[in-house]
């Protein structure tokens, strides 16, 4: 497991000691002066009020932290290209925004951005790392103030104080789980914080990530990346196994892997996949079958499996092809490939078309009896 799950799953569980700690003390107590108290069943319904303050906990803290993201994106000149919130998307899509179920990235990395350099020429992270922490900060205080104006009453009055009181519990777990300065298994602004003390960089990386969404002076973008770019290496890396330059590709590959704790989780298993995928490619096969053996654990490989991004598919279907002979793997993998292939940035959907066909054509050389597969190839 890697470093920040563990520290991720840490704090998941330290969130449900609190909550279970919070239930039967201050809850518990608060009950024999509840409205719901008088109904019956008592519990049923005080149950049902506890469940609803928690996920109006959640819908606050995530509105409100989704909202800070946008306003502090617009505010530091960035062009927002998705919003994200509880798996409701709204994304850009040749400048029209659609919509779509999916895209969840945690609470904390929903909104999506890139530099938008016709607006500022040198556009600043921090009020969009900034605002969303800031307006759960708000609501708490807010939620705090209801709570100590209602508390000593009985019944409904005394529901509206603890209702707060528990908002605001839940948004303030939310609000320390975004600002820890770590590594967690989800982005977050604590994170993203560390990652912004080098404003260039962090925009070149946004960059990266978003390959023809940036917006650009008449002048062009003179800030110049000034150190190694893992994800503009990673871009590059599909470039080189096009080209069938895969010494190269390993070379960049080594760079990157020298880069690994400033990559995201994901960014990281793509990393991972396209160094499978110029292994199988580029060498002879009781080479591939050995490496396969000793490098590729299974742990790595139901990594690989579940991931739906075009270079990791595409890697996995020579792994289930031409390593574990599993023609229903290969169709698994290639049902997800259209959806996939959309979300691949534009200047790059030749590159991962021509890699994604190069995979099906070597797993077909070796079964030519797979005829299924015929209907995965892609077109443009």
């Amino acid at each position: 497991m890697k470093k920040e799950n563990v520290i991720g799953l840490l704090f998941y569980l330290a969130i449900f000691g609190i909550a279970i700690l919070y239930g039967f003390t201050v809850l518990q107590n608060h009950f024999q002066y509840s409205y719901f108290r008088t109904k019956d069943p008592a519990v049923v319904f005080y149950g049902l009020y506890i469940i609803g303050s928690v996920l109006g906990g959640i819908l606050a803290g995530g509105i409100l932290e989704g909202f800070g993201h946008v306003l502090g994106a617009k505010t530091g000149g960035y062009k927002i290209i998705s919003i994200c919130l509880f798996y409701f998307t709204f994304y850009k899509d040749n400048g029209k925004w659609k919509f779509k179920f999916g895209g969840y990235d945690g609470l904390t990395g929903e909104t999506k951005i890139v530099p938008n350099y016709k607006k500022k020429a040198k556009p600043n992270p921090y009020p969009y790392i900034l605002y969303g922490s800031i307006f759960n900060a708000a609501f708490i205080a807010v939620g705090m103030y209801m709570f100590f104006s209602y508390k000593n009453f009985n019944g409904w009055k005394s529901d509206i104080a603890y209702l707060f009181l528990t908002m605001s519990i839940i948004v303030f777990m939310m609000l320390i789980y975004n600002i820890v300065p770590v590594k967690m298994d989800s982005m977050t602004d604590g994170y993203r914080l560390l990652k912004a003390k080098n404003v260039e960089n962090f925009n070149k990386v946004l960059e990266a990530n978003n390959i023809g969404e940036v917006e650009v002076s008449e002048n062009g973008n003179e800030n110049a990346a000034p150190k190694f770019i893992p994800e503009f290496a990673l871009n590059k890396v599909s470039v080189c196994l096009e080209n069938e330059e895969y010494d190269e590709a390993f070379k960049l590959l080594e760079e990157i892997d020298e880069h690994s704790e400033e990559l995201t989780s994901k960014a990281t298993l793509s990393a991972k996949a396209q160094y499978i995928y110029a292994f199988i490619c580029s060498k002879e096969k009781q080479e591939v079958l050995s490496f396969y053996e000793e490098k590729v654990p299974f742990a790595l490989r139901r990594e690989l499996s579940n991931d739906n991004s075009l270079p990791v598919i595409r890697t996995y279907i020579l792994m289930a092809g031409i390593l574990d002979g599993s023609l229903s793997e290969c169709i698994l993998a290639c049902k997800k490939v259209v959806k996939a292939y959309k979300s691949v940035p534009n200047n790059l959907k030749h590159t991962e078309l021509v890699l994604f066909n190069r995979a099906l054509e070597k797993v077909k050389a070796i079964h030519p009896k797979w005829v299924e597969l015929d209907n995965y190839q892609l077109y443009e």
